[in-house]
């Protein structure tokens, strides 16, 4: 019988054309098969720039017959990737670690590099715990790995397996809420996250809106806090027109009762 080197995609799109021949090359007996695998790169790589999970398998399987040391001065810069250990040692991982749905995930672009390097610092169950719910709501690239750092704080904090904080009836309902879209689940999830974390910083931020909602302030005039109010200054929002609608806005808001109570939460609560 035959083994096919390369081309085994092509051969099952003829299949599904049902065309029955295709052109193809028998290469000489006795190749080994170190060289059946690079034939197998080259040619990919002649057109296409290959997947990370793709780069996992390459590098995995060249391990067995290529010393470390050519792998790394060779065959890695072939794969635009640095000629690291802690690289080499990562794609290794992401081929012998990784089940097939975070694979797939991955090489679809779906799932963020930095996502996968956090993934695999957990155990197996963790893992899985944390894919599902990743990809259960198609978090985008910043989110992924937001969620995962909030998640494993909170595990920390709650004193909890990650499996065991990602089984909370909250949680549950906002992801399998049939009245919103994925955007919005996302959202409520970093929200509901982020309480657990930091509830002091969420009541505070509570707390602060509040206090701006019971100033009444002029129509497209905002008032905002820092992210986290990690940071020393508040900022005022106006968007005018032209200068006499500015000129109005700041007589209204120097107008506003009790803006000078205006501060940071902590500062004005007991």
């Amino acid at each position: 019988g035959f083994m096919i080197i390369s081309g085994y995609k092509r051969i099952l799109a003829h299949q599904e054309m049902g065309l029955h021949e295709i052109d193809s090359r028998i290469m000489p007996e006795g190749l080994t098969r170190l060289e059946c695998l690079c034939i197998n790169l080259y040619e990919n790589l002649t057109v296409r720039e290959l997947n990370p999970v793709e780069r996992g398998m390459v590098l995995s399987r060249l391990q067995s017959w290529v010393p470390q040391d050519q792998i790394l001065f060779q065959y890695m810069p072939l794969l635009g990737l640095p000629s690291h250990k802690q690289t080499l040692a990562l794609y290794q991982k992401i081929e012998q670690d990784l089940d097939d749905a975070v694979k797939e995930s991955l090489a679809g672009g779906r799932l963020s590099m930095q996502a996968v390097k956090m993934l695999m610092d957990q155990d197996p169950a963790s893992r899985s715990a944390l894919f599902g719910l990743i990809s259960g709501i198609n978090l985008n690239m910043n989110q992924q790995t937001q969620v995962i750092d909030d998640i494993i704080d909170i595990s920390y904090i709650e004193r909890k397996s990650i499996p065991q904080v990602l089984t909370n009836h909250a949680l549950e309902n906002i992801v399998s809420d049939p009245h919103m879209n994925n955007p919005q689940k996302a959202k409520a999830v970093l929200d509901h996250l982020r309480g657990r974390r930091s509830p002091t910083v969420q009541k505070a931020e509570r707390v602060f809106k509040s206090k701006v909602a019971s100033l009444d302030l002029p129509k497209n005039v905002q008032i905002s806090a820092p992210p986290y109010f990690e940071g020393p200054h508040l900022k005022l929002t106006i968007w005018f027109n032209n200068g006499k609608q500015l000129q109005d806005k700041i007589r209204q808001i120097s107008k506003i009762d009790n803006l000078d109570a205006l501060d940071f939460p902590w500062k004005v609560e007991p």
